[in-house]
Order: structure tokens, then C-alpha cells, then sequence
């Protein structure tokens, strides 16, 4: 018996389907919200999906476009039910990944025969799909997102440094993603030049995208890290598509180690998808109010997207010198331990903004150095951090000194 999931507020709906799909055998499952129909589609696991445009929460739009992002949805039949008419929303629907587009009101047997034409084409597929041992899965990049609502707190710095400190750790390809498109700064932090930008692929389709044109707009810090740095002008930075940055990031995965993207300080579609496929977010919050109000807001934001609470990493950053909200009164506001807290300062800062020398590259001593280098380590793939390398850079040897030394003031205080 098929299984139906119907994401739709309102309950005269729910009745009308329910009254007609369960004579006909099919199981239906009714919610009324986005959130609470993605968290059933988990446990479901239905044949068919129905979903409302205007939901509560979030719009049936973005509803498909993250089951879509799901291989176990990546072929279940989703009808998208809108009291919108026109061309534009239709398209809309297909763009955002639905099989079929039904305008309201409408007559429960027309829906009935499209939803039957719909499973019979993924009965069909599920039967052309090969079957036997799965392939070798390709290598996938360890995603990082640095994010935060509040601006001016030190995001860019810190996607920089920790960018380094991976590169330095493992000697591996690492790749930072400037995706603040209006106002990104990372290619200033690291003194490179923007010759070539994410604006470079303003006109170019997404299903144009290759990795040879992707390479032509990477530059290279001497430390190793490879950049993509934002646009030079907000007029370049609007015609950047989301589809086109969904797979440039899909064709560059497979080609780094890490991958860390400075994110803008929203929920865009980009930030979404991002934070969906993260391995780790990286939330930083300054002592203050406004930047506490912020982050609580996130937060609410990522239980409501069902992200595991160990997913998120709370990072400290002291911006000024005196007055700053306890750290303990910090964590019990926001209802999450801080992982890392990062000293004030502000010299040394200073200097690496203006002179684009990141403070880890150029003065690996420094206690804020330090910090961050091991910060990174802690960020690692598990694979690398299980085991020595064989041939430890410089940055692996000092993380490993701070360990044995820190284990030897432990054992003696026991």
C-alpha cells in the first residue's frame, strides 16, 4: 500500500485527501507544518509527498529543496500545491525540485491520476536502478561553516586562520569559500589579489560549470590555502545564482580535504544548504548583547532544522577590552557550552587587517595562534586525527608539544 505524506496547514485538506486516498489503500500521513513534515518524512519514509506552498515556517519551496538535498528522497515523487497560478510559480515549483504542480482548488480524482502516474514512474526507475554492491564512495571534502548573524565580530578572521591551520596541519587541500557575496572580505585578509571572483561566473549556467572554469577562479595563498573570493561589486554579487554556487560546490567537494565556507549573516539558500551538509558550524559570538540576542536566534533556527547539538561549535571572540558579559552567563543563556574563546587582541589584529597577514601564518607563537591551530585540529577528520602522519609538518608538531605538555601538568596536579 503506498504511503502518502501530506505537509499542509490547512486541516480542510487534510480531511478531503484523507477521505479520498485511504478507500483507494493508500496510508496517509498528514502535518501541518515544514519542520514537522520533514521530521516525519525521516520516520515515514513515504512513497509520495504532497506539500502546500505557504507553510507556517518554511514555504514547500525550500521543503523540497531539502528532501531533495537527501539521497533517500533524491527519486520520491513530490507534488507541490499552491493557490498560485502563474507561469512563474509553476516554474518555481519545478526549479525547486517537485515532480508535479497542482493549483488550488482542485478535484481529488485529477490529483489521484497524477499521483498515480508519478509512483507508477518511480516504480519503473527503482526497477532500472542497478543493483549489487554499492560503488566506492567518491571523497568528500570535510565542509566547515563559519556562521553568525551579528557582522563585525571577526567571522572572516577566524574562516581565515582556521583555513590556514588545517592547510598547515595536514598538508592537504584546503579550499575557503568566500560567500559573502556583498561584502566578503577574505581575499584582503589573505592579500591576494581579486582578479578573479565568484563574479566571474555571473553568466554562466550552472549546468555549464566544470572543474576546469571552477580552477580558473581559485587563487592561491603562499601558506597553500586556496580561496574563492567574494565579488568586487554588488551588481556582480546579484546575478550569482544559488544554483550556480549548489554545484560549484558539488564539483569541488570531491577535490579538497577541507573545505570551510565564511558564510553572509542570514538563512539564504546558500547558508541552507551549507549548514544542511556541514560537517561542523562554527558559531561565533562576541560578550555583548545584541551579538547573545543574535546567536540565540541561530540557535532557535537550528533546532527548528533538526542539526544536531554537537554539529554546532560556539566560538568566544573577545572584542573589547572591559565590561564583557561573563562567559558562564553566556553559555547559560544560550543554553550551549563555548568551545573555544578567543583573547582581545586588538594590535595584532589590527596589524593582520591592514597588512593581510593572517596572525597563524606569519606568527605561529602567539597565544591566539595557538589557540586557533589547535582549535583546527580538534575540527579534523577523525581519520587524520587517529593517527600520526607520516611525514608531521611543523603545526602537527606543535599541537602534539601543547598535548604532551598539558598531560604532564594534568598528571602532576593528580
Amino acid at each position: 500500500m503506498p504511503t502518502v505524506l501530506l505537509i499542509e496547514d490547512e486541516i480542510i485538506y487534510h480531511r478531503m485527501l484523507e477521505h479520498a486516498l485511504r478507500p483507494l489503500g493508500f496510508i496517509v500521513y498528514a502535518e501541518l507544518t515544514g519542520t514537522e513534515g520533514l521530521e516525519a518524512a525521516q520516520v515515514v519514509h513515504p512513497d509520495i509527498i504532497i506539500t502546500d506552498i505557504n507553510l507556517p515556517d518554511i514555504s514547500g519551496y525550500e521543503v523540497t529543496k531539502r528532501l531533495r538535498r537527501d539521497p533517500r528522497f533524491a527519486h520520491v515523487p513530490i507534488i507541490i500545491l499552491t493557490g498560485q497560478t502563474t507561469l512563474q510559480d509553476k516554474l518555481a515549483s519545478f526549479e525547486a525540485g517537485a515532480d508535479d504542480h497542482i493549483n488550488k482548488p482542485f478535484e481529488p480524482e485529477e490529483l489521484i491520476a497524477r499521483m498515480r502516474v508519478l509512483l507508477k514512474r518511480a516504480e519503473l526507475l527503482r526497477q532500472a536502478l542497478p543493483s549489487g554492491p554499492a560503488p566506492t564512495p567518491v571523497r568528500q571534502a570535510r565542509l566547515l561553516a563559519i556562521h553568525t548573524l551579528r557582522g563585525g565580530i571577526g567571522a572572516s578572521l577566524l574562516a581565515v586562520n582556521l583555513s590556514i591551520g588545517l592547510r598547515e596541519l595536514w598538508n592537504a587541500p584546503t579550499l575557503l569559500l568566500d560567500l559573502a557575496m556583498l561584502a566578503g572580505q577574505d581575499a584582503l585578509l589573505l592579500n591576494l589579489p581579486l582578479r578573479r571572483t565568484w563574479g566571474d561566473l555571473a553568466n554562466i549556467a550552472p549546468q555549464e560549470l566544470d572543474l576546469e572554469l571552477l580552477q580558473s577562479i581559485i587563487v592561491t595563498h603562499e601558506s597553500g590555502l586556496d580561496l574563492i573570493a567574494a565579488p568586487t561589486t554588488p551588481t556582480q554579487a546579484e546575478m550569482i545564482s544559488s544554483e550556480t554556487l549548489t554545484a560549484a560546490l558539488g564539483i569541488l567537494r570531491p577535490q579538497y580535504e577541507y573545505i570551510v565556507a565564511d558564510l553572509p549573516h542570514d538563512f539564504n539558500d546558500v547558508t541552507l544548504q551549507i549548514l544542511d551538509t556541514a560537517d561542523a558550524i562554527i558559531m561565533l559570538v562576541a560578550p555583548e548583547l545584541s551579538s547573545i540576542r543574535a546567536a540565540a536566534a541561530a540557535l532557535d533556527t537550528y533546532t527548528k532544522l533538526n542539526y544536531e547539538k554537537d554539529k554546532i561549535k560556539i566560538v568566544l571572540n573577545y572584542t573589547f577590552p572591559r565590561y564583557a558579559l561573563p562567559r558562564d552567563k553566556i553559555e547559560v543563556a544560550l543554553g550551549h557550552s563555548i568551545t573555544l574563546v578567543l583573547p582581545y587582541v586588538p594590535d595584532l589584529l589590527v596589524q593582520s587587517i591592514n597588512l593581510g597577514k593572517p596572525i597563524l601564518y606569519h606568527l605561529p607563537g602567539e597565544r591566539f595562534s595557538e589557540l586557533i591551530e589547535d582549535f583546527a585540529f580538534y575540527l579534523s577528520a577523525p581519520s587524520h586525527k587517529r593517527s600520526q602522519p607520516t611525514t608531521p609538518t611543523p603545526a602537527w608538531k606543535r599541537v602534539y608539544n601543547r598535548f604532551l605538555k598539558a598531560r604532564k601538568s594534568a598528571e602532576r596536579t593528580h
